[in-house]
């Protein structure tokens, strides 16, 4: 394992108030807010007080401070015509910049919190990520006391059974990736394809289950009574075709999945998860019947979970929570991202394409599985893990 610090950056200082800046989302997905927390919970036990920003990274200009998060909010909604918020966000980095309430140059730390890093498709790569050249090259790499930049938990995002050759092959992902990583003072993958994307251009990293698994522990949430089965469900069973099976690939799932779903509900209490409203619309237009939640507040989200029975989910966070929680979890995905989940115990990973067969047996099986506690020393051990890491390149 080969850990890299810049010389040029130094440990954090001992202030009383440690600012932490995130690279993250705001009231965008609830996975990347329970990767935030798990990640703070882990500051908290190195550095006690911690005050926490996040810079929403679908709109770098965030980091300017609070008109700019108010015009994100309020603008998100908008038709988004040839990218304007994406220029609009570019053309605020000829504004002169206040590095007193700049989120990233006032900062004491910057972290990039979890979510896929590395990715190459037919219409975008980790090349051009519209987070960071503002973020990293024109702001971190020019921060006048050179503080610490982490990069954790950071993973993959191709189709189901890529050895990631796409990205290796790519002279520009493979520049991203040495920037990145080289600046980097600690980097973590969550998956093992990440781990083998970076291990191929030069840099060995640890890999470790995302910091999410931390986050029932930071908000004091414990599992509940098992009252009933967590649904949740994706159109594609992920964000993304990156398979490119289109319409049909689309349809059959949705056929799969409603009809093994309305066949379990007959028997077994169920609740929909719906991670945002798209989610909502799609589960009333698909299962009326079956009862929905969905909130604004993604702490509730955990308390849900809590108290599941089991969980049959598309959201990796919804399974690796899920699991961290004691609770089955069978994750249907698409993606390179099911291995996100793959390490945590109590979780079963099924691509979509064998979901197709199999659905309605793997469903059974879990259901049958008996029931466990939370992994309780599972989850102790690897935040110690994390925490031997940290405090390496905090307290060198």
């Amino acid at each position: 394992m080969v850990l890299k610090k810049p010389p040029a950056q130094a440990a954090i200082s001992f202030s009383p108030m440690k600012r932490v800046c995130f690279i993250s989302t705001v009231h965008h997905n609830v996975g990347d807010d329970f990767v935030r927390e798990g990640i703070l919970c882990l500051l908290k036990s190195l550095l006690g007080e911690v005050e926490s920003r996040v810079v929403h990274k679908h709109f770098p200009a965030t980091t300017r401070g609070e008109f700019w998060r108010i015009l994100d909010q309020r603008t998100r909604h908008v038709p988004d015509w040839l990218r304007w918020r994406s220029r609009l966000s570019d053309v605020a980095d000829f504004m002169p910049v206040e590095a007193a309430t700049d989120a990233v140059l006032s900062s004491d730390l910057v972290i990039q919190a979890g979510t896929p890093v590395y990715w190459k498709n037919d219409w975008s790569s980790c090349a051009r990520t519209e987070w960071f050249e503002p973020l990293i090259r024109r702001r971190w790499k020019k921060h006048p006391r050179h503080v610490p930049l982490l990069n954790l938990g950071a993973g993959s995002c191709q189709s189901w059974g890529s050895d990631g050759s796409e990205i290796i092959a790519d002279a520009r992902c493979r520049k991203f990736i040495q920037e990145f990583t080289s600046w980097s003072a600690l980097t973590t993958v969550r998956d093992e394809l990440a781990r083998r994307i970076l291990h191929e251009c030069g840099h060995d990293v640890p890999m470790l289950p995302c910091p999410s698994i931390l986050a029932p522990e930071s908000v004091g949430v414990e599992p509940g009574g098992g009252d009933f089965v967590a649904l949740n469900y994706m159109p594609y069973g992920g964000h993304y075709d990156l398979n490119r099976g289109g319409p049909h690939a689309k349809t059959k799932w949705e056929q799969q999945f409603c009809s093994s779903v309305k066949e379990l509900a007959r028997n077994h209490p169920c609740l929909v998860v719906c991670h945002d409203k798209e989610e909502v619309a799609e589960a009333a237009r698909l299962f009326p019947e079956i009862p929905r939640f969905y909130s604004e507040d993604w702490r509730e989200y955990l308390h849900t979970y809590s108290r599941c029975r089991a969980a049959v989910v598309n959201r990796v966070h919804a399974a690796v929570v899920s699991g961290a929680m004691g609770r089955q979890a069978l994750l249907i995905g698409n993606d390179s991202r099911l291995l996100t989940a793959s390490e945590v115990p109590g979780v079963t990973i099924l691509p979509v394409s064998d979901a197709m067969e199999a659905l309605p047996h793997r469903m059974r099986e879990l259901l049958q599985a008996p029931a466990t506690a939370a992994p309780l020393q599972w989850i102790a051990e690897m935040k110690g893990r994390y925490l031997d890491l940290l405090r390496a390149v905090l307290f060198p």
